[in-house]
């Protein structure tokens, strides 16, 4: 009688042992995910064979902020050129910067010069959209940062043309711009990312402002136009503009990633969209990131 209750015993500490085991297993990948989940971006050695990652998932941010400044087209040519200027959200003093431009099927890699102000500089010649085969080539614009053997990009945006390499215009945003609501829905992992009611912006030409025609915010969803709401112009100063206090909000959930554009049409009668803020949704939260960038032209 003692030999089987001494096997029942140690059947069931067996038992207990395997089913310790498994929680542990269980444990251990949850917080592997979650490690996966939270890793910051794109880092990866240059002495590794595998390429470094730029999806927007993986994106390192980098930039604090990106100017560009026309000097110029060549009608001969076809192509403009422009000054760019780039400063970096961490001083990097030995860092290696390049500017990679992805113009269709064609990657150019642009090393960035430092400037005495911490900035980072350098001159950038692209073609201009053919005026009668009327063919736009997708433009990307990426920056890239090596220091002390770490490889880092960061996606800064993307254009339906060259067309940005030619405009003066920009904006001006006085009170930005996206902000994240959790949502008490039964289902998790679901938010709002809403246009903030005090966000104010200008286009601006120069240092001047300039008189604009329809107006709108665009949010986008992982690359998709979800809602294009119309601007009004508010009563306390000329050509400042905000949103309508109706419906200037969008669901999203946890992945997902929001941008948040102003259109417009110019004074010389082109569609202009200046990119303004983006956002990642991870674990209830939306980081929000300003992205004042040259515009879209059309």
């Amino acid at each position: 009688m003692r030999e089987k209750k001494l096997i029942f015993w140690l059947l069931g500490l067996a038992f207990a042992l395997c089913a310790a085991l498994a929680g542990l297993v269980l444990l251990q990948g949850s917080r592997l995910r979650t490690l996966r989940e939270n890793a910051p971006a794109a880092i990866s050695s240059p002495q590794d064979d595998a390429p470094v990652s730029t999806t927007p998932e993986n994106s390192a941010h980098l930039t604090a902020a990106f100017e560009l400044t026309p000097a110029g087209t060549d009608e001969t040519k076809g192509t403009a050129t422009a000054e760019i200027t780039l400063r970096l959200w961490e001083d990097q003093v030995d860092a290696a910067v390049k500017l990679l431009i992805e113009a269709g099927e064609k990657t150019v890699s642009v090393p960035l010069e430092q400037s005495a102000n911490r900035t980072y500089t350098a001159p950038v010649t692209l073609a201009l959209p053919d005026k009668q085969s009327r063919e736009d080539t997708p433009v990307s614009l990426t920056v890239e940062v090596e220091e002390g053997g770490v490889l880092s990009r960061e996606r800064l945006w993307e254009y339906p043309n060259s067309l940005f390499m030619t405009t003066t215009l920009r904006t001006d945003l006085k009170e930005g711009g996206m902000t994240y609501v959790r949502k008490s829905l039964p289902t998790p992992g679901v938010g709002l990312m809403r246009i903030n009611p005090e966000c104010r912006l200008t286009v601006m030409d120069v240092d001047e402002s300039v008189a604009i025609k329809d107006p709108a915010f665009r949010l986008y969803c992982n690359g998709e136009l979800i809602k294009s709401l119309p601007a009004v112009e508010d009563e306390t100063g000329r050509n400042l503009y905000g949103p309508q206090t109706w419906d200037n909000a969008l669901v999203c959930r946890n992945g997902d990633w929001v941008n948040l554009s102003f259109s417009c049409t110019g004074e010389d009668g082109r569609f202009y969209e200046f990119p303004l803020e983006t956002a990642r949704i991870a674990h209830g939260q939306g980081e929000v990131t300003s992205r004042l960038m040259p515009p879209a032209v059309s």
